[in-house]
């Protein structure tokens, strides 16, 4: 029996963006009233129009959103395989906001469950953020990722890092430093799930395909995880 785990956070006007992101509006365009009168025919439509950031809510940054190397990808130019895999999650939760999430964190939960890093692997890490949605704390009060740990990640050939807050990067520290791992390896990052604790201390399949947004420096994505039970 398969069972599929929703990761992503609703989209809807007035949710929570990174601090200086482009906000989020949904309007609606034209109603089922006013296309029933234009057209005449006893038949309507209702369309919405969307404005947002390419790294609202859920979403994966593009390699060419963190690195200025030549040739780093745009979402768009980004294969789709690395957007579908196998995944991990990992519990940090007990990490405090505002510090570090170390290489000694991941591996302390990597035995505790019992799993391992396999080359190519997505890792989210469940740090509990996700609770606080809704609130100035959550866009604020987070742990993220030290130099070390995402070097760590990044040499055991993993294809994404995830996490239910809003950055895989402490939110005080303004050096981005597992951001600079992701630009300098071509990891992909995933920011604001939700739901890890329903897949923490598992593996899974894992899929965030990406909106081919031409020259995106991310994506929304609806990330899921895929069980088989």
């Amino acid at each position: 029996m398969v069972r599929i785990i929703d990761l992503s956070q609703e989209i809807y006007t007035g949710m929570p963006v990174y601090p200086g992101h482009l906000k989020t509006v949904i309007f609606e365009w034209v109603s089922h009233e006013e296309m029933g009168r234009i057209l005449g025919t006893g038949f309507s439509y209702r369309t919405c129009g969307i404005l947002m950031s390419d790294h609202g809510g859920t979403h994966v940054d593009s390699i060419e959103h963190i690195s200025t190397k030549p040739g780093a990808l745009t979402i768009d130019k980004i294969p789709l395989e690395w957007f579908y895999g196998d995944g991990i999650c990992l519990d940090v939760s007990h990490v405090k906001p505002k510090t570090y999430i170390t290489k000694q964190d991941l591996e302390a939960a990597l035995s505790k469950h019992g799993l391992e890093i396999k080359k190519g692997d997505h890792v989210l890490l469940y740090t509990g953020t996700a609770k606080k949605l809704g609130t100035w704390e959550y866009l604020t009060e987070y742990p993220g990722l030290d130099y070390e740990a995402a070097l760590f990640l990044a040499d055991k050939g993993v294809r994404n890092i995830g996490i239910d807050a809003p950055s895989i990067d402490n939110p005080i520290d303004k050096t981005y430093p597992a951001h600079r791992v992701c630009g300098e390896r071509d990891i992909l990052n995933t920011e604001n799930l939700v739901n890890l604790d329903k897949v923490v201390g598992k593996r899974f399949k894992i899929a965030l395909f990406p909106l081919k947004i031409r020259n995106g420096t991310g994506s929304p994505v609806r990330a899921v995880a895929i069980l088989e039970e």
